[in-house]
Formats: structure tokens, sequence, C-alpha cells
């Protein structure tokens, strides 16, 4: 070995541990390796069919459709009342009594003097036709018989004034029972035993449940949207269930303060679950998609603009895609769209840091 030789294979190996003692330095030239960001249940959401409405949102009070205020025809006292607040009555039923014995004198004095009125009215009758044979004969003159004549008319009106007189005596007497003029559920009594009640004042206030019907108040700007026949969806204040109506007219003047126009909903009460009075919360029917694709409204991405679309997952990696927004329900915020597939996976909402492209763990 020359000395040459010898020095070069002392460097080669002072080098080698110099290398070993300091580590070798990493290719700055390499690709990063990219990590799939792990998405939670609450991240994904799926499409799905089902029903989508646009819908009118709307309150308003539940009023009985028809209803009736029972009043006093006459002056008297209150004898009895048969029925209270909550009970249900038929038609012709008797709600009350009043007092009627003054009115029952007036009554058989009427008919005692109309007895008399038609005794004098047939007296008058024989002597009317015994004076024209005598004028027809010549022993009595024109008029000696118009006068007889006249004198039968005149009682003949003396009976029917009093026969209307009587008619209203009996009337009268037949007031003093009160009874139901509908069927429904009295709501309101008004008078107790012994009260003195005058003519017209009310006694009784009684509803039929069976129909119910709501005014709501609509924007001028949304009116041109409803037409009868249109359904409602509801609920009541402090209830789940969900209750259905329909719009049956609308009216054509707009109130005067708020410039909103009444639309009256119309609500089968026939199992007496709704009670009048109470305040209801829903939304009116425009147009209703019963079989639709559908997703929430965060899931889409520039709902309002003309280029919506959603991160849909496609394998482990993130898609967009475009879609078609044919219907929104914005009480529900819920879209139903065109360009997925029912069973689609997307992205609940937008997620900070996660683009098309990305790689993604699904959640378990």
């Amino acid at each position: 070995m020359t000395r040459r030789t010898a020095c070069l294979l002392v460097l080669s190996v002072l080098l080698a541990a110099c290398g070993r003692e300091h580590g070798a330095q990493p290719d700055a030239s390499a690709p990063a390796v990219a990590v799939a960001r792990q998405l939670a249940a609450a991240d994904v959401v799926t499409v799905q069919r089902g029903a989508v409405a646009a819908t009118l949102p709307f309150t308003a009070t539940l009023n009985a459709l028809t209803s009736i205020e029972v009043a006093s025809e006459i002056d008297a006292s209150v004898r009895e009342v048969l029925v209270r607040e909550g009970e249900r009555v038929s038609r012709g039923q008797l709600l009350a009594r009043l007092d009627g014995e003054t009115l029952q004198h007036a009554l058989s004095e009427q008919q005692a003097q109309l007895a008399n009125d038609e005794a004098r009215l047939r007296l008058a009758r024989l002597k009317m036709d015994k004076q024209r044979e005598l004028y027809q004969q010549g022993f009595i003159s024109k008029f000696a018989f118009d006068e007889i004549e006249s004198d039968f008319r005149v009682r003949e009106g003396d009976v029917n004034a009093r026969r209307s007189q009587l008619l209203r005596a009996r009337k009268s007497v037949a007031d003093t029972a009160i009874h139901s003029p509908m069927a429904g559920v009295v709501y309101a009594r008004r008078i107790q035993p012994g009260e003195q009640v005058g003519r017209n004042q009310k006694l009784f206030g009684i509803a039929d449940l069976g129909q119910l019907e709501a005014a709501a108040s609509i924007p001028a700007r949304l009116v041109s949207q409803l037409h009868p026949g249109q359904q409602a969806r509801f609920r009541i204040e402090g209830r789940s269930e969900l209750f259905h109506g329909e719009l049956k007219r609308i009216n054509p003047v707009a109130n005067a303060g708020s410039r909103t126009f009444n639309s009256y909903l119309r609500v089968d009460n026939s199992d007496g679950r709704l009670q009048a009075g109470q305040f209801i919360q829903g939304d009116i029917v425009l147009r209703e998609i019963g079989d639709a694709l559908r997703l929430p409204e965060a899931a889409v991405r520039d709902a309002d603009g003309k280029a919506p679309w959603v991160m849909k997952l496609a394998g482990n990696k993130l898609q967009k895609q475009a879609v078609t927004i044919v219907l929104r329900n914005d009480s529900e915020r819920v879209l139903a769209l065109q360009g997925v597939q029912a069973g689609d996976r997307v992205l609940a909402a937008a997620l900070p840091g996660l683009n098309a492209g990305d790689s993604i763990k699904l959640p378990r």
C-alpha cells in the first residue's frame, strides 16, 4: 500500500464518523404526505326523499263558525235557569223560564174581548143582510143601507185588530219559555233566577264548535299567492299536535290600519279536540312536492345565488356538486333539489379549511 492510498483511506473513515455524529439531513425536495380530516356524524347529512312545501306563515285565533246570542223578547223576571256554561244543548231545548203570570192575564183578557167583538160582528152581519133585502125591495134608501154596511165593516175591522192583539199576547206568553235556536255549547249564561230582564237583553251565548274558523292577516304583497281551497297546517299554543284547515275565502278589502287582508280558514272540529279562542300558529301551503329530494338549507352553498352547490362525499374525497333548487320551505328551512340522488351524503354545513378534493375520514 502506498503512502497516498493510506491517506485516502484514513480520510474516508473520518468523514464517515463525522456523518454518524451529526446525522443525515432530509431531502427538502421530497413530497409532503396529505392528512385526511376526520368528520363527525353531525357534519354529514344524507339526501332523502320526502314532501317539501312552499308555505306562507300565519297566526290567528280560532272562533266558532256559527254562534248566537239569545235575548229576551219581553220584560219579565227570571223564574228558573236550566243550563250552565259548557253544557251542550240541542235545537229547541228549554234554557230558562220567565215569569208570565201578568202576560197570561193579558192573554185571557184579549180572548174575552175577541169573543165579544166576534159576537157583535155576527149581529152586524145579520143586520146588513136584512137591510140588503129591504134595500133591494125599495123599502129603505141607499144611504140607510150604506150606513148599515159601514157599521159591519167597522165591526169586521175591530175583530181583525183584536185577533192580531191576541196573537201578540200569545207570543208574549210563549216568549216566557227561552229555547235554544240551535244545537251547540252554552258559552255564556248572563242571568240568575229572580233577576229582572228587559226586552232585547242578552241571556245566553251558544256556539256550534263542530266547525271553527280562523282569520289570518296576510300582508298585501303576499295575498296574491292565496286562493280558496289551499290547505293549512297549524299547531295550538302549548300542544305539539299538527292540525289541518282549508282556506275558504279572502276579504277583498284591506284592513284600514295595517293594510293586511283577512283570510279565513275553516277547521273541522267534529272530534271536539279544539276550543274557540285558542291561539294558533302555522302555514298555508302554497305549493307542495310530495316526493322531492330534500336537504336542509344549511347544506346548500350559495342557496340564494344563481349557482347553488353542495359538498358531496365521494368515497374518501370531497367533491363540489352543482344543484338546482326546485322549491324551498322557509319555515322549516328545507329545500327540494335536483342534481343529487337519494342516499348521497353531503356536508351538513360549510366547515372551515375543507375544500373540494380534500381527503376525509367518514364518521363511524
